[in-house]
This record gives C-alpha cells, structure tokens and sequence, in this order.
C-alpha cells in the first residue's frame, strides 16, 4: 500500500505510539487526522509535523474520547467529510492499570474496558460502512504483547488487549473479500509516558527496562502497513511469546510466574515451578 496521499485517522495520538504513529504517517506524505482527549497536546503535535514535513498535508487535530460515541461519530464523519475518505484507521488509544488482581476494582476493569476495547470498537463500527463503500482500507488495532499470554500485575491491562485482538480477528474473517484489511500491532514495553498516568495499586514494580522508542514501534507499525501484513509482532520478545505459546505453554506458564516472583522481590522458586 502507498501511504502517500492516503487518508489516516489515529487515535491516542497526544503522547507515545499514538504520537509517533501520526508523525510516521506525515512523514509518509499522508493526510493525518490526529484524535485525543488532550487538545493542547495536539496542537504540538501539528506545529511538530509542520516543521518536520512542509510538504506534507498539514495534521488534522480532532479532540476526541473514545468512550463517547458523539466524539467518535464527529471524529470519522468529519474526516470523510474533509478527505472524501478514511483509508487507514489505527485505534491506538489506551490506558493502563497495574497492580494485584484482587486489588484491582469492577470499576476500574471497566474502565479499561470502556477505553481500549470499546473504544476500538466505536471506531470501527463508525468507519467500516465507509470503507466497505470503497470497497478498500485498512484497521489498525494496536494490542499488545499482553494479549498473548496474561502477564503479572496486568489482568485488567492483558484482559482488554486481548480482547482487543479477539476482536480483530473476527472481524478479520467478517470482512474477508471486501477489500478491508485488519491488522493487529503487538507492541512490547515502549518508553512513553503512558506510565505515568496509569494507575497502580499494590506494590508490584515495574520491570527496569529497557524499553523500545516510540519512533521504532511506529516505524513497524506504518512498514507492516505498506507491506500487508496481518500481524505484527514488534519485539522478539512478543514474537518468540507467540510461538511458544502454542508450542510450549508450561515453559511460558514458569516464565510469568518466574517474572512474577521477581516484580514483588522475591528469590525463592515457587513449590509449582516443577508441574507442567
């Protein structure tokens, strides 16, 4: 696919991958429409793109909460409306929990429902009558690593990623034949801000990192875009977690809870660290 030209919406665009997508997009020569909660972040971000691609189409920014589907509704209306068409949609927005399951509220899993999957799916449902019009597009569903396997301290986080990417998947197969492709991006720890304002409960740490740039998991993401690929793993980490987990899956089971031991600062092996 060539991006130049194209119609692009990405939501969760104010900070991190959603940040980096909207800017890998212009520097494609893409016309960007770039969706978040935080307007003044935006406008950076139009000013950033401006001075970074002259030549492209200028960003769009659209103020935009997923949750409310009258947001949703204005944010893809209004760029058919302007650009005739949206060619690429990336549901991108996001937040984050960590902490202990038992600790973790209904309200705040709901939450993370409402935002990472619902969200999606206002998104989708909102563009897939225009697409299927044109009888071409492409949807972006930007999971995670945690969709693959339910990590420590990210039941609330694991459980909407991976249903973010149930999602896709059916609706891969519901659109098979007309001419709408769905992808599903599995990016790893990224050093965004994204941390900083997900909410923790508990003591559990985070892993000290390293984490991946931004501009490189953009960079994968807008690649596997071009070259039609359905899903794209974007650490060897979460590509060697997608095999093994279908082909050694008590190994992975004592790699999480190794993983778990060493988040709450504990040594010792666990008693269930022999059993398959």
């Amino acid at each position: 696919m060539r991006i130049e030209g194209k119609s692009v919406i990405v939501t969760g665009a104010s900070s991190g991958i959603g940040r980096a997508l909207a800017l890998a997009f212009a520097g494609k020569r893409a016309a960007v429409t770039a969706a978040a909660r935080r307007a003044d972040r935006l406008e950076e971000l139009v000013r950033e793109a401006a001075e970074r691609f002259p030549d492209a189409p200028p960003v769009v920014p659209v103020e935009c909460d997923v949750t409310r589907e009258a947001d949703v509704s204005w944010l893809v209306g209004g760029t058919v409306e302007r650009t005739a068409a949206v060619d690429v949609l990336v549901n991108n927005a996001g937040v984050g929990l960590y902490g202990e399951t038992e600790l973790v509220s209904i309200d705040d899993f709901q939450e993370l429902l409402s935002v990472n999957l619902l969200g999606a799916v206002r998104c989708i449902q909102e563009v897939v009558p225009f697409m299927r019009t044109r009888e071409s597009g492409v949807i972006v569903n930007v999971a995670s690593v945690a969709a693959l396997y339910g990590v420590p301290y990210l039941s609330a986080y694991c459980a909407s990623k991976a249903a973010v990417a149930a999602v896709s998947q059916s609706l891969r197969a519901e659109l098979d034949g007309s001419g709408i492709r769905v992808m599903i991006a599995y990016p790893g720890y990224t050093d965004t801000e994204f941390f900083e304002h997900e909410k923790v409960v508990g003591g559990a740490r985070r892993p000290p990192g390293p984490f991946a740039p931004p501009d490189r998991v953009a960079a994968g993401v807008v690649r596997a875009v071009e070259r039609n690929v359905g899903d794209v793993y974007l650490t060897a980490q979460g590509r060697a977690l997608s095999v093994l987990r279908g082909l050694a899956h008590p190994i992975v089971e004592r790699a999480m809870r190794k993983i778990a031991r060493e988040l709450r600062g504990e040594d010792e092996p666990s008693p269930d660290d022999g059993k398959q």
